[in-house]
């Protein structure tokens, strides 16, 4: 039995979201913004988030060229602009919220690469048009000036250039957005996983197997913002379909007079590498094993870890005498059928809060203020 002060201090509240990640985290955040007296819990499973929040590449980006030129094919223009809109304002705002506090950010562009003939490069020019409104200047840039002064193989034929994009800390950015929130007053519970979460005639009650023991909270509304998880919490609607893609990454030791600066993105976005102090960061190449990497397993296979390394040392950094790896990991990312955001209603007073599609650190702060939108109508 539970006293009465466990019950209506730790056990209550007006929202409850599950997921402590860059969406659930910012959600917190925007929901204290619209509802300054609202009582608001934030369950995380582990010591800190671990999917794909601060085991990302830092990328602070809007998207390549050819991986919006993909969309535009896939998805008809009008959405895929709409895409392109809710990164470009998702990264605004999430800047603009953590300015003042150390997230690692720097500003040097991205890039993508091409070893042949793309045909996404001879609609660069209907693309910028297209962009122009979103980003107010001209997004894609050829520069193949930069292929040598970046230190690639001769084998990259090709370079476009991006201003608008830059590259962080992830593990800074939640730390800062933790202690946003926790300032706020929010109340951060970690080591909470979520079994399930059920509605009655009184509300809606959590349940939450704790370290030792289970607990019930009851609460106004529950956000289940947990990426790749949410289909273990959610059924019988379009969010249950939403399927894992393991992200795996590596980097090197330290470099000596480095020339890479910025992200990269190459293989239509598959691959992505960036500079990060005087090391390289790569990972990706999902698309070499699609089946293997639909999985939420923190594994690194040898297969996508050799690929990885041959691409570093053939093409991205041919011209290094040594390159040693000194961290590998993985994460996990997510991604709906439709390649839009899911935030709605997917049963009383239970909402969910999903749209990263591998975009999480520019998408998730557009998405928390929908998410607050939608629990305030």
């Amino acid at each position: 039995m539970r006293s009465i002060w466990e019950s209506q201090a730790w056990l209550e509240s007006d929202v409850v979201i599950v997921g402590g990640g860059l969406v659930g985290i910012q959600t917190a955040l925007a929901v204290l913004h619209r509802q300054p007296r609202a009582r608001v819990m934030v369950l995380e499973r582990g010591f800190m988030p671990t999917g794909a929040s601060t085991r990302n590449a830092g990328f602070a980006c809007i998207g390549s060229l050819s991986e919006v030129v993909s969309d535009i094919d896939l998805l008809g223009a009008e959405a895929a602009l709409d895409i392109v809109r809710r990164r470009y304002d998702g990264l605004q705002g999430l800047l603009s919220s953590c300015q003042g506090r150390d997230i690692g950010y720097l500003h040097h562009g991205g890039n993508e690469i091409f070893l042949d003939e793309h045909p996404s490069l001879s609609r660069i020019e209907e693309v910028n048009e297209m962009l122009r409104p979103i980003t107010g200047t001209t997004t894609f840039q050829i520069r193949h000036d930069l292929v040598s002064a970046f230190g690639f193989s001769a084998r990259v034929r090709h370079l476009v250039h991006s201003p608008v994009e830059g590259t962080l800390h992830s593990g800074k950015l939640v730390r800062a957005l933790w202690s946003m929130a926790q300032q706020a007053g929010v109340q951060i519970r970690t080591g909470s996983t979520v079994s399930r979460v059920e509605s009655d005639p009184a509300g809606t009650i959590v349940h939450v197997q704790g370290v030792s023991q289970e607990y019930q909270i009851r609460a106004g509304t529950v956000i289940v913002a947990t990426n790749a998880w949410i289909p273990e919490l959610v059924q019988d609607h379009e969010a249950a379909k939403i399927t894992p893609a393991r992200g795996q990454i590596l980097v090197t030791e330290p470099i000596e007079s480095l020339p890479l600066k910025g992200s990269f993105h190459f293989d239509e976005g598959y691959v992505y590498f960036r500079s990060f102090e005087d090391r390289i960061l790569l990972g990706g190449a999902r698309n070499l094993a699609f089946e293997e990497e639909a999985t939420t397993s923190h594994d690194i296979t040898t297969r996508i870890q050799d690929a990885l390394e041959k691409l570093l040392r053939e093409v991205i950094a041919p011209y290094q005498p040594t390159i040693n790896v000194e961290y590998r990991w993985s994460g996990t990312m997510a991604f709906s059928p439709s390649k839009q955001p899911i935030v709605e209603h997917v049963q009383p007073n239970v909402i969910v809060a999903f749209g990263c599609n591998g975009m999480g650190v520019a998408l998730s702060h557009s998405i928390a203020q929908r998410v607050a939108e939608v629990l305030g109508n």
